[in-house]
């Protein structure tokens, strides 16, 4: 009977061995014969897709011809398709720069709307369709290079966005996929909520395509059921995957190499012999196999650990010397070979930090040009406009209307100005900070410089044209008897108002300018050991006394909680200075309209015995100075927290604030190496935190 079923599996292995050969065969004579370029790319895909995960060196010959053949066929979504599986594999084989290299190119085709023309070969797909898929697998790829190079936030962030793509298409295998895979992250990371929901996720989903690809996260609930100490359960889970991955040996190779390892471990632990052992040559078994011996999943040595671990258990002294030293031996040399692909991707990632700098230096000097030419055409306007009031007041109708236009074209460009700023952020953000702010400095500087002239003329004039007009109607009274007519004191009336509504503007214009000017003008002073419980202590009463001698009607309650023992830091006194006289400031504004909306609205719920209070407070923490601006006014909406240190932007009513305040405070915390932080809960409060380091 034992003779019988030998011959049987040898005769079902030979079986199988002849059906695969034969497929393969087929696959190849198909390209061979193959008469139109659609075809042919069908069939490098059907044959890369059957070495894929056993044969890396198959896979990346045939994603080269696949690649060459798109190229020649000026075929762009299967180009980047075959760019995104060469950077697959390559991630596999542990070549980080040259996958990051290939991912690269592969985004900037696929994020491209032209790459979606003359598309052909794509199956039941339409051309955004095909895109979509092959853009979830870019994502997807991104996130397995970042988890190798040890990015672990980094490869959760670009594996949820291959689930989002996923979803469009409805791509429940990708989705299924790739939530096995986050699963494994939070796994690492010891988040095990998180690894039971994406890992129950992904099963569901590969139960529903009947796929042996849940093997995948039955074993991170093994492994996360034994991390929880609940081992009864994860041996549960871990013989569930050895039965799927069984099941489903031909897609499953490198599963039951993991679920072998983890076996062995477990009875290691356990101190069962001949268990241990037993698994630990079935490692070995499938991870020698010639799909497998070269990935890194043999490389790096653990097969060989756990032989010698588990014939240390077993007392074989000979197996334990030889496989100690190939354990040792390999994990050498898989490590040099790690630590090499590693610097290489270093230093690719910091070549391509460099040329995002410059990509993006040169777009802000194009830009700064462009916004400087429009704010010099607007202000021309402006004092073509001032003239023709001045001169001309039966034209004062077409004036005011020319005026509203040219106004609202300035708001345009303001606004455009700051999405511009938005989008020119990028990922490499602090390697490039100190030079965009360098820019913007200029930038502001110089338009700063350029509008202060024609400004000062409009103000001035203005005011003169108010006088000469205040002394024409002065002279007309005392020269005139009551039977003239006052048609022309109306007119004079009216060219008064206009000169007022001017002057009013060019101020408020000059008030934003000065803030522009402040924004060029920070971190210029010399740094020096600074009080800062002194420098808070100072501003907080001059802020005070500065609004008490504005409205005589403020009034709130301020206090001090300082640490006595707070070190002095290195700053710019003038600048750490204004920015706590503008968060001082913020806080008794909001305290101040607090208090007005209490009076106005008595019927309001919680206002009533409303007390306006200001708290500053200083502390040392984790080798950084904090100091704290805490109000109880009306609080900030949540809806705009998130844009309230940008440029321009204010809460408050027209006239009453540039929006610069912030905004010039955060570059200048930021150009100290600090941070600047808010919390605010509507109707309670706001608080700001400086941190500066020590």
């Amino acid at each position: 009977m034992k003779l019988f079923t030998t011959l049987l599996l040898t005769l079902f292995i030979s079986v199988s061995s002849y059906a695969q050969q034969s497929r393969i065969d087929s696959l190849k004579n198909a390209l061979n014969t193959a008469t139109h370029d659609s075809i042919r790319l069908r069939s490098i895909t059907d044959i890369y897709q059957y070495y894929e995960g056993f044969n890396y060196d198959s896979v990346l010959f045939y994603a080269d011809k696949g690649l060459s053949l798109a190229r020649k066929s000026k075929q762009s979504l299967h180009e980047g398709r075959f760019l995104v599986v060469k950077a697959n594999t390559l991630v596999q084989k542990g070549e980080y720069a040259e996958a990051l290299k290939n991912l690269l190119q592969a985004f900037e085709i696929l994020q491209n709307p032209d790459s979606e023309k003359y598309a052909f070969g794509l199956g039941k797909l339409t051309s955004a369709e095909f895109k979509l898929a092959r853009l979830d697998f870019a994502y997807q790829t991104y996130g397995q290079l970042m988890e190798e190079t040890g990015n672990t936030e980094q490869a959760i962030f670009h594996y949820k966005e291959s689930i989002r793509i996923a979803s469009l298409i409805k791509d429940y295998f990708r989705i299924a996929s790739v939530s096995s895979l986050i699963a494994r992250q939070y796994l690492d990371a010891s988040q095990l909520d998180s690894v039971e929901v994406y890992a129950q996720k992904s099963v569901k989903l590969f139960e529903q395509i009947n796929s042996g690809g849940k093997t995948f996260p039955i074993l991170y609930l093994a492994r996360k059921n034994f991390k929880a100490k609940n081992d009864e359960l994860g041996r549960e889970y871990l013989y569930k995957a050895l039965q799927v991955a069984t099941e489903y040996k031909a897609t499953t190779r490198q599963m039951l190499l993991w679920i072998y390892s983890d076996l062995s471990s477990v009875h290691q632990n356990n101190g069962v012999k001949d268990s241990s052992l037993y698994y630990a040559k079935k490692a070995y078994e499938v991870g020698s196999e010639p799909g497998l011996i070269n990935s890194k999943w043999f490389r790096d040595g653990g097969v060989y650990e756990d032989l010698y671990k588990a014939y240390l258990l077993n007392n074989q002294p000979d197996s334990v010397l030889k496989y100690q030293g190939l354990t040792l031996t390999t994990i050498d040399a898989w490590n040099k070979e790690k630590y090499k692909n590693l610097a290489t991707f270093q230093s690719l990632l910091l070549s391509e930090a460099a040329r995002l700098r410059e990509l993006e230096k040169q777009q802000i000097e194009t830009q700064s040009k462009i916004r400087t030419y429009g704010f010099l055409a607007a202000l021309a306007f402006l004092s073509i406009i001032g003239l023709i009031l001045y001169s001309n007041n039966r034209q004062k109708q077409k004036a005011n209307a020319l005026l509203q236009r040219q106004k609202d074209e300035i708001n345009d460009q303001r606004q455009q100005l700051q999405v511009s700023l938005e989008n020119l952020k990028s990922t490499q953000a602090q390697l490039i900070q100190s030079e965009k702010m360098a820019s913007l400095g200029e930038l502001t500087a110089g338009i700063a410089h350029e509008i202060q002239n024609p400004l000062n003329f409009v103000n001035n004039f203005s005011e003169v044209s108010a006088e000469l007009v205040d002394e024409i109607q002065d002279i007309r009274r005392k020269t005139q008897d009551k039977a003239t007519s006052s048609e022309e004191d109306e007119i004079l009336e009216d060219i008064k108002q206009n000169l007022e509504k001017i002057n009013h503007h060019g101020k408020r214009a000059d008030a934003i300018v000065k803030g522009m000017l402040e924004h060029s003008r920070a971190g210029k002073g010399e740094k020096a050991p600074t009080d800062l419980n002194a420098l808070a202590d100072e501003y907080l009463r001059l802020s005070y006394h500065g609004l008490r001698a504005k409205d005589k009607s403020f009034t709130a309650d301020f206090a001090t909680d300082f640490d006595p023992n707070l070190p002095k830091v290195n700053v710019v006194a003038s600048d750490i200075g204004r920015v706590l006289l503008n968060l001082i400031n913020n806080a008794f504004y909001a305290c101040a309209e607090r208090s007005r909306s209490a009076v106005n609205e008595e019927s309001k719920k919680g206002e009533e015995g409303y007390s306006p209070k200001v708290l500053v407070r200083s502390r040392q923490e984790n080798g950084k100075v904090l100091i704290s601006v805490q109000d109880n006014g009306n609080g900030i909406p949540q809806k705009i927290l998130d844009k309230i240190f940008q440029p321009f932007f204010t809460t408050k009513p027209t006239g009453q604030g540039t929006g610069l305040g912030l905004s010039l405070s955060y570059d200048i915390v930021k150009g100290h190496g600090g941070t600047i932080e808010v919390e605010s809960v509507e109707g309670e409060g706001t608080t700001f935190v400086v941190r500066l380091p020590i």
